[in-house]
């Protein structure tokens, strides 16, 4: 199975295809050049989308050499316009050098940050 066939298998493409990404892979490139490491499950919720298709978005960004999963039991990110430091629970991605080169590319503004509820 060719790896387009694949990826739509795992989620629906969404707007124009840029070098192998779309516009929510574009978005999630912008989200973590503003607001650093995150991971899956809190992406999915702010953007409103299902853990599993954020997790395979993840996956591809990274088989493209975009985006990487951070080493280490502690990560800097940014919280509520903040920086923190956390000692990690889940698998956190951040931007690679590629991915911002990629965005100046292709600027994108990433959308609208919803905070989850406590």
């Amino acid at each position: 199975m060719p790896a387009d066939e694949s990826r739509e298998a795992a989620y629906p493409i969404i707007g124009p295809v840029e070098e192998g990404t779309d516009l929510l892979d574009r978005k999630l490139l912008a989200y973590f050049k503003a607001l650093g490491p995150d991971y899956a499950k809190l992406i999915g919720f702010r953007f409103a989308r299902p853990v599993d298709e954020v997790r395979a978005r993840l996956e591809h960004l990274e088989a493209l050499g975009l985006v990487e999963r951070v080493e280490g039991r502690i990560v800097k990110y940014y919280h509520r316009r903040v920086k923190a430091v956390k000692h990690r629970n889940h698998t956190y991605y951040q931007l690679t050098r590629e991915g911002d080169h990629f965005l100046r590319r292709h600027p994108t503004e990433p959308p609208p940050i919803t905070h989850p509820k406590r």
